[in-house]
Protein backbone atom coordinates (compact mmCIF):
# COMPACT_ATOMS: atom_id res chain seq x y z
CA UNK A 1 0.00 0.00 0.00
CA UNK A 2 1.67 3.52 -0.55
CA UNK A 3 1.08 6.49 1.62
CA UNK A 4 1.88 10.16 1.72
CA UNK A 5 3.80 11.75 4.86
CA UNK A 6 2.88 15.09 5.72
CA UNK A 7 5.33 16.47 3.14
CA UNK A 8 3.62 14.87 0.49
CA UNK A 9 6.42 12.21 0.28
CA UNK A 10 5.32 8.53 -1.48
CA UNK A 11 6.12 5.54 1.28
CA UNK A 12 4.51 2.36 1.18
CA UNK A 13 4.68 -0.43 3.64
CA UNK A 14 6.01 -4.27 2.77
CA UNK A 15 6.20 -6.57 5.94
CA UNK A 16 6.37 -4.02 8.04
CA UNK A 17 9.30 -1.76 7.02
CA UNK A 18 8.89 1.52 5.46
CA UNK A 19 10.74 1.39 1.98
CA UNK A 20 10.81 5.68 0.70
CA UNK A 21 10.14 6.20 -3.28
CA UNK A 22 10.91 9.65 -3.44
CA UNK A 23 14.02 9.00 -1.84
CA UNK A 24 15.18 6.78 -4.28
CA UNK A 25 13.70 8.40 -6.93
CA UNK A 26 15.88 11.77 -5.90
CA UNK A 27 19.01 9.71 -5.66
CA UNK A 28 18.36 7.80 -8.94
CA UNK A 29 18.02 11.28 -10.84
CA UNK A 30 21.05 12.37 -9.12
CA UNK A 31 23.50 9.51 -10.34
CA UNK A 32 21.90 9.92 -13.79
CA UNK A 33 22.43 13.59 -14.26
CA UNK A 34 25.93 13.06 -12.68
CA UNK A 35 26.82 10.79 -15.09
CA UNK A 36 25.03 12.68 -18.13
CA UNK A 37 27.31 15.90 -17.27
CA UNK A 38 30.89 13.52 -16.99
CA UNK A 39 30.07 12.79 -20.01
CA UNK A 40 29.84 16.39 -21.35
CA UNK A 41 32.75 16.96 -19.89
CA UNK A 42 34.74 14.42 -21.09
CA UNK A 43 33.39 15.25 -25.04
CA UNK A 44 34.24 19.13 -24.34
CA UNK A 45 37.40 17.57 -23.43
CA UNK A 46 37.84 15.59 -26.49
CA UNK A 47 36.87 18.52 -28.72
CA UNK A 48 39.27 20.82 -27.31
CA UNK A 49 42.15 18.57 -27.85
CA UNK A 50 41.54 18.08 -31.43
CA UNK A 51 40.55 21.78 -32.30
CA UNK A 52 43.95 22.94 -33.78
CA UNK A 53 46.84 20.97 -35.69
CA UNK A 54 50.16 22.28 -36.65
CA UNK A 55 51.19 21.58 -40.27
CA UNK A 56 53.35 18.94 -40.80
CA UNK A 57 56.44 18.59 -42.73
CA UNK A 58 54.40 17.05 -45.39
CA UNK A 59 51.84 19.91 -45.84
CA UNK A 60 54.77 22.57 -46.27
CA UNK A 61 55.98 20.18 -49.64
CA UNK A 62 52.46 19.90 -50.84
CA UNK A 63 52.98 24.21 -50.97
CA UNK A 64 50.88 24.98 -47.82
CA UNK A 65 54.02 26.19 -45.39
CA UNK A 66 52.51 29.33 -44.98
CA UNK A 67 50.02 27.92 -42.92
CA UNK A 68 51.12 27.18 -39.95
CA UNK A 69 47.87 26.31 -37.60
CA UNK A 70 44.81 25.05 -39.15
CA UNK A 71 41.99 23.49 -38.09
CA UNK A 72 40.83 19.44 -38.43
CA UNK A 73 38.20 18.99 -40.73
CA UNK A 74 35.14 17.43 -39.33
CA UNK A 75 34.96 13.91 -38.49
CA UNK A 76 32.67 12.71 -41.40
CA UNK A 77 35.27 14.00 -43.76
CA UNK A 78 37.88 12.05 -42.23
CA UNK A 79 35.76 8.83 -42.89
CA UNK A 80 35.38 10.24 -46.68
CA UNK A 81 38.89 10.27 -47.15
CA UNK A 82 40.10 7.45 -45.66
CA UNK A 83 37.16 5.30 -46.24
CA UNK A 84 35.48 3.35 -43.88
CA UNK A 85 38.29 1.07 -42.99
CA UNK A 86 40.06 -0.86 -45.07
CA UNK A 87 43.75 -2.00 -44.93
CA UNK A 88 46.92 -0.11 -44.14
CA UNK A 89 48.00 -0.33 -46.73
CA UNK A 90 45.27 0.45 -49.01
CA UNK A 91 45.15 3.71 -47.03
CA UNK A 92 48.50 4.59 -47.19
CA UNK A 93 48.57 4.03 -51.50
CA UNK A 94 45.91 6.57 -51.07
CA UNK A 95 48.39 9.20 -49.36
CA UNK A 96 51.03 8.59 -52.16
CA UNK A 97 53.04 6.31 -49.85
CA UNK A 98 54.04 2.72 -51.37
CA UNK A 99 56.78 1.36 -48.52
CA UNK A 100 59.05 1.61 -51.63
CA UNK A 101 62.56 3.63 -51.79
CA UNK A 102 62.84 6.37 -53.83
CA UNK A 103 64.49 6.62 -57.27
CA UNK A 104 68.37 6.57 -56.93
CA UNK A 105 68.56 5.34 -52.76
CA UNK A 106 69.82 2.01 -52.27
CA UNK A 107 66.83 0.02 -49.52
CA UNK A 108 68.73 -1.01 -46.15
CA UNK A 109 69.78 -4.63 -45.82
Amino acid sequence: MINRNSRGHSYFIVRGEISWIYERRTTAKAFAKDVFINQERKLGARRRSDTVLVSTINDADQGSADVALRTPPAPYEKSKSLGSGGSMVARLKLKGIDGRAPPGVEPAA
